[in-house]
């Protein structure tokens, strides 16, 4: 969702007409039959709603049969219609601001950022959920969601711009989630640790990270919409000063002038962690 919403901004810099464009499009009885309700959160703050409801329904056998001659319950053609009537087909370099998407190669295991080129396919790739949406094919390479590498894609975002990169994290903490009963759930819950561990060393390089309040939420709880809206609006307003810091003090820092922050002595900021360039690649 964050590609999404991500692109729609970077094509028409305005709030509101992505707001409205999103509210539409989820309500309208087109978007209900792709049935993706059905991934909707099951209420336990896990972190396991995507994967354990996925599960779920090929156990019950929705979804079992295609599963073993397919590569997801949604087709890409599929996905990439639903994106048409949000995002106008351009390329990236016409957008307005600077844009990039993050994908994860399915063969490799690599990172694969675009940068450039169409803004459907970008976001397509960046938006296709492993076992949900079939992987997209991009020049022999089978792309997914690039959470497998980047849950959180801070260092793709530092290299648009020199502003601060303030990061938004809604993965949901593991730890006071319901108790495992059976092998299933062992499975599960290493993976939404793994999950919640590699967002956490994603957003260590972020200089200011919004945690909105939505642990109750899954990624499918469209109904939700006004108020998963109010939350991030929340935790923007509550962030503003440490935004406005990180602007002074990224500000200070291309002038040899770097502001202290509270608390602490100098304004010296943390470091990077290195990555591989190996395992991340950027499209052209």
């Amino acid at each position: 969702m964050g590609a999404i919403v991500g692109g729609m901004y970077a094509q028409k810099p305005d709030a509101q007409i992505v707001e409205d464009r999103m509210r539409d499009l989820l309500q309208s009885k087109s978007f209900k039959k792709i049935g993706l309700d059905a991934f909707a959160h099951n209420g336990a703050p896990d972190g396991l709603s995507t994967v354990s409801n996925l599960y779920g329904r090929m156990k019950r056998g929705y979804g079992w049969l295609k599963s073993t001659w397919s590569t997801g319950i949604v087709e890409a053609p599929i996905l990439l219609e639903f994106l048409g009537r949000l995002l106008e087909d351009r390329s990236i370099e016409e957008c307005a601001i600077p844009f990039a998407s993050v994908s994860c190669d399915l063969m490799t295991g690599h990172e694969i950022v675009f940068q450039t080129g169409s803004m459907l396919i970008a976001v397509a790739t960046s938006s296709a959920i492993p076992g949900v949406v079939t992987p997209i094919n991009v020049n022999g390479r089978l792309l997914v969601d690039g959470a497998p590498t980047s849950i959180v894609p801070v260092h793709a975002a530092q290299r648009l711009s020199t502003f601060p990169v303030v990061a938004v994290s809604v993965t949901q903490d593991v730890r006071e989630g319901r108790p495992v009963a059976n092998a299933v759930d062992v499975v599960l819950r290493a993976g939404a640790i793994a999950r919640m561990q590699l967002a956490e060393s994603n957003l260590v390089s972020a200089d200011v990270v919004l945690r909105p309040q939505v642990e109750s939420y899954g990624w499918a709880d469209f109904d939700s919409l006004e108020e998963l809206i109010a939350a991030g609006e929340r935790a923007a307003e509550e962030a503003l000063p440490a935004i406005t810091l990180a602007s002074k003090v990224r500000r200070g820092a291309q002038t040899g002038r770097i502001p202290a922050k509270p608390g602490r002595r100098g304004g010296r900021t943390r470091r990077a962690a290195h990555i591989d360039p190996d395992h991340r690649q950027y499209l052209s």
